[in-house]
């Protein structure tokens, strides 16, 4: 068999933006959608940059250390945002979840082991009270 003659196909790359044109993903070759319909085409060739472009066609990868998108469509093309585009999404990020200390949570453990405690000595209060009533209302 003569591989010399053989043509190569070529692998057609497709993006997928939101709603603000931000690439959220890239597929082409071997994870070609079968549904395009959301998907624009950008590119075709040959080579692993087409083949498996979420990971060689966009330098540096779709998303930042902070996961916030670094490229976008701009007039059918990608282009890679400007800091101030990914500074604003940065700030639009709910703050994260405050997680107390060590010794916050030893705090409030001993505070809720003190209520606790006071419960039930309300509570054993409460039973002897009744108990006591019983005693009266009973032994008339």
């Amino acid at each position: 068999m003569n591989f010399d003659n053989m043509e190569i196909p070529k692998s057609k790359v497709y993006i997928k933006t939101d709603e603000n044109n931000r690439i959220i993903r890239c597929e082409g070759g071997y994870t070609t959608p079968e549904n395009l319909e959301d998907w624009t085409y950008i590119d075709e060739g040959t080579g692993d940059k087409y083949n498996l472009c979420q990971s060689h066609y966009f330098e540096g990868g779709l998303y930042d250390v902070d996961g916030i998108l670094r490229y976008k469509l701009a007039d059918g093309v990608p282009v890679l945002r400007s800091d101030a585009e990914m500074e604003a999404d940065k700030a639009a990020l709910p703050a994260p979840e405050v997680i107390p200390s060590t010794k916050e949570l030893a705090e409030e453990n001993k505070r809720l082991k003190a209520q606790i405690a006071a419960n039930v000595d309300r509570q054993e209060f409460l039973e002897d009270c009744i108990a006591e009533m019983a005693s009266q209302v009973y032994s008339v």
